[in-house]
């Protein structure tokens, strides 16, 4: 079982997620979850400038970021190999990260990494983290420089490219040294799991549920479709984040209903689902001082008549002398 990432991160993803709530939460309303489907992505890829700005393009319509914002890529070449992303031998290699969107005129100009273009789950993972640059950049969120690469991955997690980024923080990758795993994102596997968990809760409880039934059902819905399109390894980092999700009920609704109250950081997190006994009989029992349930009293024990002492006395006695 993939572990969950550590307190002091977990921490830190949901004070970044409260804070982009807190202050831009209108922006994200309706965000939808992008799925590597036909029915997100129904253009037909070429490999030409043309289709590259279409599925920029089509990446930035799921966005806050307004039609009048202009966006541009920037392919970047990362070396050692040719313009299609391969070594002299054939092979793909793994492209380099490249954080944060540069300004240009009135819009962003996109960073992409040429070898991202041989893998389409590279390819999309890299655009929806640059797209999420840009609405950091657009709302003026101050981000330390070092920050920039996760805090991008927040905000188009809060976008609903949560499948799409936990799909490109693993990528299986063939190149001369054999086969190895592609990490296109500043953030975990882990982490991002977290994120996409919350993105489920969060837009399941939205303002457009009528009941908290109806919430409920909404948050399953999603869970399972994203479910749909993780790998194995992404998958496993998915559902113990769901299962951490459901631990924190309380934290979740804070998170919903008052993310400024987190944006300090100042507040719990459990890290495991309680037991069955203490599910069963949590609150019902008062706890003592070492965190034990305390025992019932018994009830007062009846006194004994001098015909039973006696006879118990001589019992004691029989016992003694057959025991020497």
């Amino acid at each position: 079982m993939m572990a969950l990432p550590s307190e002091d991160s977990l921490r830190a993803l949901v004070t970044s997620y409260a804070r982009l709530l807190s202050e831009h939460g209108e922006a994200f309303e309706g965000a939808e979850l992008v799925t590597p489907t036909a029915e997100h992505f129904p253009d037909r890829f070429e490999r030409t400038g043309e289709s590259l700005v279409r599925l920029l393009e089509r990446v930035a319509s799921y966005s806050p970021l307004g039609e009048d914002v202009l966006l541009e890529i920037g392919l970047v070449e990362d070396g050692g190999g040719d313009d299609d992303g391969h070594c002299s031998s054939g092979c793909s290699r793994p492209g380099a990260r490249v954080d944060g969107v540069q300004r240009s005129g009135r819009g962003y100009r996109v960073p992409l990494p040429v070898t991202e273009l041989a893998n389409p789950t590279r390819m999309v993972c890299a655009l929806a983290r640059g797209v999420g640059a840009a609405v950091l950049a657009e709302a003026e969120v101050p981000v330390d420089p070092e920050d920039v690469g996760a805090m991008s991955e927040v905000a188009a997690a809060l976008s609903g490219f949560g499948v799409v980024l936990l799909e490109g923080s693993h990528v299986y990758a063939k190149s001369c040294g054999g086969p190895s795993i592609h990490q296109g994102t500043a953030l975990s596997p882990g982490e991002l799991g977290v994120l996409l968990a919350l993105f489920c809760e969060i837009a399941g409880h939205d303002a457009s549920a009528a009941s908290s039934s109806e919430a409920r059902a909404r948050t399953r819905t999603l869970t399972t479709v994203a479910r749909k399109y993780l790998g194995a390894t992404q998958l496993e980092a998915f559902d113990e984040a769901r299962e951490w999700v459901e631990t924190n009920a309380a934290l979740m609704r804070k998170l919903r209903d008052a993310p400024e109250l987190l944006c300090g950081g100042a507040f719990e997190i459990a890290t495991k689902k309680p037991g069955l006994f203490s599910r069963l009989f949590g609150g019902k029992r008062k706890e003592d001082a070492e965190g034990l349930a305390a025992a019932p009293t018994s009830p007062a024990r009846r006194q004994r008549s001098a015909e039973e002492e006696r006879r118990l006395a001589e019992a004691r006695a029989l016992v003694e002398e057959e025991l020497g």
